[in-house]
């Protein structure tokens, strides 16, 4: 059984979670507008070449930094896209009360969550690897925190969703082996 926050910091659940859907709007739409502002003002073009001026084969550096500048930079504007719709699903689903709408958003967390956990767990191994035990720390403690965070945000929507499903009626039975739903009569 999981623990259910009864608030989230010195907020009820409802506001903590508009807090937080609000705080995501505003970042996601401000990575948005930075990296559309940057691809428009500054010369991408120029700054791979300035990267790989120090390599043979000029040319085959550029195409390959690129792809990867474009790649990252097209998945960074979709990923942001997505939290921004997601988030917005979330408010409307705290102001009308409709858990469906909080669904999107706790799978979004989940996946970064998980995500977080593997990048960390890569970059501690890569800074393992090349014995920087320092840099393994302060990736452990930076990433602990992150991953800590983010479950417990994940926490008060689920908190959130149970409480409004539970509003509705709709009790949310755990089962057991020793439940009554669950027991096989001999």
């Amino acid at each position: 059984m999981l623990w259910e926050p009864s608030g989230c910091c010195c907020f009820t659940l409802r506001t903590g979670s508009l807090v937080m859907a609000s705080l995501v709007i505003f970042f996601g739409i401000s990575s948005i507008v930075y990296t559309t502002g940057y691809l428009a003002t500054n010369d991408l073009e120029g700054s791979i070449h300035t990267v790989c001026e120090e390599e043979h084969d000029i040319q085959d550096c550029v195409n390959k930094v690129k792809q990867a500048s474009y790649g990252i930079i097209g998945t960074r504007l979709v990923l942001d896209f997505i939290q921004v719709a997601f988030s917005i699903l979330l408010i409307h689903g705290v102001v009308k009360n409709k858990t469906r709408f909080l669904v999107p958003y706790m799978i979004m967390m989940l996946i970064g969550i998980s995500i977080l956990l593997l990048s960390a767990l890569t970059v501690m191994g890569a800074l393992a690897y090349s014995g920087m035990w320092r840099g393994v720390f302060i990736a452990a403690v930076i990433g602990g925190s992150i991953i800590f965070l983010e479950t417990y945000f994940l926490l008060v929507i689920r908190a959130l969703y149970l409480q409004l499903k539970r509003s509705k009626g709709q009790a949310h039975t755990i089962l057991s082996e020793d439940s009554d739903l669950v027991k096989i009569k001999a």
